[in-house]
């Protein structure tokens, strides 16, 4: 597991030609680009949500807030991924304990991007009428329920998505 970690911790260093604020922020009320980053369920009820003008206004005042707060973050992380993108593509030797700073960097960085997701998260909901609130959790409900139906379909014993090797 922790192999394929850092192979995409490579990858996503390598890959200097996609703008950070792109991966930072999947499309959500704001677009492609707008403010994020939320989780995608949320993002889904969001769009599903019939919000009012003035609810659509604080939403895009919240993701602002939280896109301002992410940056830093974000970016924070992208150095990291490229430090060690560096040491694992240096001429020397490398163990694990060259990169287990670095990593431990990388998990703090993404355990306060999590709570930031979560705290954005409360905030949008705290805008939900009891119905809003109702229509989200039918949503949810639903799509759980395709997702134990894919399971299903698919079952447990699948072969991982990916290139072979991995």
């Amino acid at each position: 597991m922790r192999l394929k970690r850092l192979l995409l911790i490579l990858c996503l260093a390598a890959t200097s030609a996609v703008p950070a604020r792109a991966l930072a922020q999947p499309p959500g009320p704001g677009g492609p680009g707008g403010p994020g980053p939320l989780p995608m369920p949320l993002i889904m009820v969001i769009r599903r949500a019939n919000l009012t003008s003035d609810q659509q206004a604080k939403v895009h005042q919240i993701m602002d807030a939280n896109f301002t707060q992410a940056q830093p973050l974000m970016k924070q992380l992208r150095v990291v991924h490229e430090q060690i993108a560096d040491i694992l593509m240096s001429t020397g030797s490398v163990s694990a304990s060259d990169i287990a700073p670095l990593q431990q960097q990388e998990n703090q960085t993404h355990q306060q991007l999590d709570q930031q997701m979560l705290s954005t998260a409360l905030q949008i909901r705290a805008l939900l009428t009891p119905e809003q609130l109702s229509q989200a959790s039918d949503l949810h409900n639903k799509l759980k329920s395709l997702r134990a139906q894919m399971d299903a379909l698919i079952g447990d014993d699948a072969p991982p998505m990916g290139p072979p090797g991995f």
